[in-house]
């Protein structure tokens, strides 16, 4: 698993384009060039969120303890497993 900083921030692949039915509570991330496409869940859809609107890595964990009133810790490891699964699948890339 990659090392990620605080101060990282990623972006999202030039091929990736979310798709949201918030009333169904349905969440997706495309591969336009390969056809490939991924479920996600609410908080895995907000992470692609935050990434796109280029937010660093400190700010999107800050948020993500507020928002869903979870232990800081907890949400760093949560959310270094979710951008490492979101780099082996060439989703985002580090700036």
């Amino acid at each position: 698993m990659l090392e990620i900083n605080k101060s990282d921030v990623f972006f999202l692949s030039d091929n990736a384009f979310l798709q949201k039915l918030e009333e169904l509570r349905k969440y997706w991330v495309f591969n336009i060039e390969t056809g490939e496409h991924y479920s996600l869940n609410e908080t895995s859809y907000w992470i692609l969120e935050q990434i796109a609107l280029n937010l660093p890595i400190e700010s999107i964990l800050s948020d993500l303890v507020d928002i869903y009133d979870v232990d800081e810790e907890q949400s760093k490891n949560d959310l270094d497993e979710t951008i490492n699964k979101f780099l082996k699948e060439k989703i985002i890339k580090r700036r």
